[in-house]
């Protein structure tokens, strides 16, 4: 009797246990939006950057401008090669132009040895696979 019970309780509870909403960020405003991923950028130790280029990638740039009016000025264009062919152009620009280039940088071993470069490789590639999905 006792296992009957219990086994009814369970899956009544489940059944009105409140859900909560599993993609609750496509929910958000933009400006909510924008909020949450400034709060992730310095939970996760970003650059200022990043910031900016999620929210262009998003379609947030409206809302981005609206809370950080004084930063917009004074944006950094984003990180430049300091290595190989490509050296002293931007990564978003030959992440654009030539994705086999980066896609082959992201896979070397020593790319770990310029940090900046790396860090934005594996964004722009972590942002590509969140986007697929």
């Amino acid at each position: 009797m006792n296992v009957i019970q219990n086994t009814l309780g369970i899956i009544f509870s489940g059944l009105f246990k409140p859900k909560t909403k599993r993609h609750s960020y496509k929910a958000l405003s933009d400006i909510e939006k924008v909020k949450y991923l400034e709060k992730r950028r310095q939970y996760k130790g970003y650059k200022k950057q990043w910031l900016y280029y999620r929210c262009r990638e998003e379609g947030l740039m409206e809302a981005y401008h609206k809370l950080f009016k004084t930063e917009v000025e004074e944006q950094d264009p984003g990180t430049k090669f300091s290595f190989g062919k490509y050296r002293g152009e931007f990564v978003e620009d030959i992440w654009e132009s030539d994705r086999e280039y980066i896609n082959w940088l992201s896979q070397q071993e020593w790319l770990a040895e310029y940090l900046d470069e790396n860090d934005m490789i594996h964004e722009l590639l972590h942002l590509e696979e969140e986007n697929q999905n």
